[in-house]
């Protein structure tokens, strides 16, 4: 697999929630990879730049060689999935597991964060 072998590039903002769940997942887990910071305050999210990367402006968003991605959970599944090492406990190989994982990834989106 050719992109394994190139570096990621993590964009994201420190001050988003999902950003620092991949950053800190990557970083766990030994992910060699490149932060590259987006501004959310100075409106980096809707340069050109960027919107190339993730055509929805939103953090956090990876680039994997000609691969690029964006939404938390489907990064956070492509990064334990992609990168050999990566505990099965992540995203379970057993599909009962799994299932549970993804019960949970879809009812935090659909539960919106009122903690402000």
């Amino acid at each position: 697999m050719e992109k394994l072998k190139v570096k990621l590039k993590v964009y994201a903002d420190r001050m988003s929630q999902p950003s620092r769940a991949v950053l800190i997942f990557c970083r766990f887990n030994g992910i060699d990879f490149e932060e590259i910071k987006v501004e959310l305050f100075k409106r980096e999210h809707l340069s050109p730049e960027f919107t190339e990367v993730n055509p929805m402006q939103k953090v956090p968003a990876i680039v994997h060689g000609t691969f690029n991605l964006f939404e938390s959970h489907a990064i956070l599944i492509y990064l334990a999935s992609a990168f050999p090492g990566i505990a099965d406990h992540w995203y379970p190989t057993d599909l009962f597991k799994r299932a549970k994982i993804h019960s949970v990834l879809d009812w935090h989106h659909s539960n919106p964060d009122i903690s402000f």
